[in-house]
């Protein structure tokens, strides 16, 4: 088929480690991600993805082309009218060659192209998660301590040297 050359072509540049074209309704036509990405982390980060075009829309200038960069990997996301082509690329990819092949393919991307990935796929290939949780049981109160005692400071050794505060964004530091 026309679309597995198109997306080996993305492949094929160096650093790019996986490549995905999901429908905005939920649908997945192709998923060539990395195994790591299991069907439930993508259907969060599915999720996500839409979610943040629909706020970036609402509250900024529309972009269909964003860039997610993270310590070791980078998302670029293009959308078009009804689908979202999602790439993961190593910190080493170039980007530049990246977008020029992800031009060529989302020009090719016809609507009969897509109707015929529409017709081989299952409507919600993955199922998104449901945005709230189930209710959990109340913790009862006297299982929970009155208060955290704080740990007590630790103060430097006098030949060691002060170190610089790694900044920390969520947990991880930058």
């Amino acid at each position: 088929m026309e679309i597995d050359k198109l997306l080996d072509n993305i492949l094929d540049v160096p650093g790019i480690e996986g490549v995905c074209l999901f429908g905005i309704e939920g649908q997945v036509y192709v998923n060539r991600l990395p195994s790591f990405l299991t069907n439930e982390l993508f259907a969060d980060a599915q999720r996500r993805i839409v979610a943040m075009y629909e706020t970036m829309d609402e509250n900024f200038l529309p972009s269909d082309d964003y860039i997610l960069r993270f310590s070791e990997h980078w998302l670029l996301l293009r959308r078009t009218d009804s689908h979202v082509l999602l790439v993961l690329g190593g910190d080493k990819a170039n980007l530049s060659s990246t977008r020029m092949v992800t031009n060529m393919t989302i020009k090719r991307l016809t609507p009969a192209i897509m109707q015929a990935l529409a017709a081989a796929t299952p409507k919600l290939a993955v199922k998104p998660v449901p945005a709230t949780a189930p209710p959990e049981a109340p913790t009862p109160l006297a299982a929970a301590p009155a208060s955290v005692p704080m740990p007590a400071p630790v103060s430097p050794k006098l030949d060691e040297k002060p170190q610089a505060p790694v900044r920390m964004y969520r947990g991880r530091p930058y």
